[in-house]
Order: C-alpha cells, then sequence, then structure tokens
C-alpha cells in the first residue's frame, strides 16, 4: 500500500499545478500524487507522458462545473496512501513529508498539524503596497524541528470563540495530515470529509471531533504558496468580497441554502463562518450535543470591514438574536468588538515598530517556480542546524 498521498484540487491553474506536482513526484516514490482537475481544458497531462506510472500519479478529469468541495471529496476517493495531504496547485512540500508519515504510522497518530516557518511567493504575486518586492522569494522564519502534543478540544473551542476567524489550531486535511483511517471513520459518522463552502475549515472542525492523538511539527514540511491568482495574491488586493451568488467560487454549489445567520455575501469570515457552522451541525446530530459559535465575533467583522453590507448583516443580527435571545448576542458583540479592536491595535503596532524589530528571518531569492523554490529549500535545509526531530 502508498505510504503518503498528496492531493491537489486544481482548476484552471496549470502553470502553477505542472511546477508543484513535479517537485513532489521527484521527493519519494513512497508517494502518491492525485490531481483533480476541474479545468475546461486538459492542460496537464500533456506535461507526464510516460513520465511516471499511474500508481505514483493519478490525473483525474474531474469535469465542469464541480464545486471545491466535491473535488476535494473526489481526491479523497481516489486517494490510496495510509496518509493524506491536501495542498493547493500552488504549494509544495518538503522530503521530510515521508518521514514525518512512516512516524505517525508507527505511533498510530490520527492527524499532524504543522506550522508554517516557510512561505513561498510566486513570481507573479503582486503585494497590496510592495507590488512585486516578494515575487520569486522563500521566506523562512526561525524553527526548532520540535513534534509535541497537540490539544484538539482546545482548538476546537478557540475557533469558535473566533467564529468567521478561520482554521487557526485545528487540524487541517488541507497543509496538514491525515490518516486515511480518521478519514475513513469521518466519512461514516458524517457522510463527507469535505462540506460547506471551505472544504479547509468544515473538514477542520470534524477532524478534531474524531481524532484519538494529534501532534504539532515545528517544521517546514508544507509550504504554502501565494500566486498572482491564489487566495492570497486577491485577499492582499482586497479582491474577495462581493455578493453572494454571484461569486465564481459559489455558483458550482447546485441548491445552496444559505445559513441565515451568516450574512449572506461572499466574504473571507462568512465563508469561514458558514462552513464552521455546517461542521458544528454535523457534530450536533451526531452526538446529541449542543454547540454555539461566538455568532457576535463574525457579525463585528461584517460590520466594521464590509459596512456596505450593512443589510445583510443586520438581518443575520435579528435572525441569531431570534434563536439565541438579544441579551447574549449583544453581550457576545460587546466582547467582540473589544478583541476586534486589540487585534487592530497590534496590527497597527507590528507596522509602526516593524523597522525595529529585528528577526532571524532568511529570504532566498530567484526562486520564480514552485520546483526551484522545492530544491532551494531542500539545500537551505541541509545546512540549516535545526532538525526534524521525531519522538521514538
Amino acid at each position: 500500500m502508498t505510504l503518503l498521498s498528496v492531493i491537489i484540487p486544481t482548476h484552471n491553474r496549470a502553470k502553477y499545478a505542472v511546477q508543484s506536482i513535479r517537485s513532489i513526484l521527484e521527493l519519494s516514490p513512497d508517494i502518491q500524487v492525485v490531481v483533480c482537475d476541474s479545468s475546461p481544458v486538459d492542460e496537464i497531462s500533456a506535461h507526464f507522458v510516460d513520465s511516471y506510472s499511474s500508481a505514483r500519479l493519478k490525473l483525474i478529469r474531474s469535469g465542469q462545473g464541480i464545486s471545491v468541495v466535491d473535488n476535494f471529496n473526489l481526491g479523497l476517493e481516489a486517494a490510496e496512501g495510509e496518509y493524506l495531504v491536501f495542498i493547493g496547485d500552488d504549494d509544495f512540500v518538503g522530503k521530510e513529508v515521508v518521514q514525518v508519515a512512516e512516524w505517525a504510522r508507527g505511533k498510530k497518530i490520527d492527524s499532524v498539524k504543522f506550522n508554517f516557518p516557510a512561505l513561498y511567493y510566486w513570481d507573479d504575486f503582486k503585494h497590496a503596497t510592495q507590488g512585486d518586492a516578494y515575487s520569486a522569494t522563500l521566506h523562512l522564519t526561525p524553527f526548532d524541528g520540535s513534534v509535541t502534543p497537540h490539544d484538539l478540544k482546545a482548538s476546537m473551542r478557540h475557533a469558535l470563540d473566533n467564529f468567521g476567524g478561520g482554521v487557526f489550531d485545528m487540524p487541517r486535511a488541507y497543509a496538514g495530515m491525515i490518516s486515511a483511517d480518521l478519514a475513513r471513520r469521518i466519512k461514516l459518522k458524517y457522510g463527507h470529509v469535505f462540506g460547506g463552502v471551505s472544504p479547509d475549515i468544515y473538514s477542520s472542525f470534524l477532524i478534531a471531533n474524531e481524532s484519538n492523538a494529534c501532534v504539532l511539527v515545528d517544521y517546514p514540511v508544507i509550504i504554502p504558496g501565494a500566486s498572482g491568482m491564489s487566495t492570497s495574491g486577491q485577499s492582499s488586493s482586497g479582491g474577495h468580497y462581493g455578493k453572494l451568488r454571484d461569486n465564481a467560487h459559489i455558483a458550482p454549489f447546485k441548491n445552496l441554502i444559505w445559513d441565515d445567520r451568516i450574512p449572506e455575501f461572499y466574504s473571507v469570515p462568512t465563508v469561514w463562518s458558514y462552513s464552521l457552522l455546517k461542521a458544528v451541525e454535523k457534530v450536533e446530530a451526531s452526538d446529541g450535543l449542543d454547540i454555539q459559535p461566538n455568532f457576535g465575533r463574525v457579525l463585528v467583522k461584517c460590520f466594521v470591514y464590509f459596512p456596505r453590507s450593512y443589510k445583510e448583516t443586520f438581518s443575520s443580527f435579528r435572525h441569531t438574536a431570534a434563536r439565541y435571545g438579544y441579551a447574549k448576542l449583544i453581550t457576545q458583540v460587546i466582547g467582540a468588538v473589544w478583541t476586534e479592536f486589540m487585534w487592530v491595535l497590534s496590527r497597527v503596532s507590528t507596522k509602526l515598530f516593524k523597522s525595529k524589530v529585528t528577526t532571524d528571518s532568511s529570504v532566498l531569492k530567484g526562486l520564480g517556480t514552485t520546483y526551484s523554490a522545492s530544491q532551494g529549500l531542500q539545500q537551505f535545509l541541509t545546512d540549516c542546524p535545526a532538525k526534524l526531530k521525531l519522538p521514538a
């Protein structure tokens, strides 16, 4: 059986996917790459004709009009590895990913969460204020190679309290690692591993709830990439906001029934909170629990950062208050205002004093693709004194 499957869902981004696929396949014969391509035209397979066996590289034409969630679930079905890693088509992984999978199998670890001390910026990445200053660079911040037990319940509580803010400390299948056995258990209990409209957020909550053991790895094993077409690239220029039903990401979700507790417009907080809420409902229905996220937090985010959608936000405020009570929701809102203010203050302080702070960060330049970035990272890690410390 294959040790590790790296699954790459992609759509109209062959420029990035081809380079990432190549970099991963060259790392180890123990890695299978599964590519789920929903592009109308196949621009990937021609690059790999007779290069690798079908067991090592699966290219799946998932068809037009498929949602990102369905694409993730399709990739999961096709993967044959004992451990699974999902990445974006502009990301890549380090060779130590095989060591981690082997160690996790021996220790019966269900899920592995990674810190991200390495971040890669493609040659077409444009920063909102600094232009192409980040283009074709790999940024590395200090790491110690430690592998430590991870508190799953605390990670769930933190995500629920910061509703709409992201995955935070929850373990992940996307940019993380889970066992195929855990994926099977989740599918059997909840129907699907991926759901909502953000597969990452939805799956993370289920993974955290069902994992028996999880560790946190502080080493550049999975390296997120940011390209001109990626979520990171678009967010840096403010391109992630608009009417929900008009958004290209949402359009493939046929017969989508939006939850009236979440403001109905497209933004990062609304997409994330909706997806987390759908996972919460699955756990509530299965385990007979009453889990209440901090709705005040996402409503404050929407009021503050998306004032043009105040009607949708106020409508969700009324629906949520009718369900849980005005007193409780107003208390959450007051707390969220203070928390959000402190967060903004910390960001402003960081920017103001950034020039006075020195770090041990390293920047590798002239790396135009993930293929060259992968080679640059391997050389950097060879010379780096900090090594991956997998417990005996």
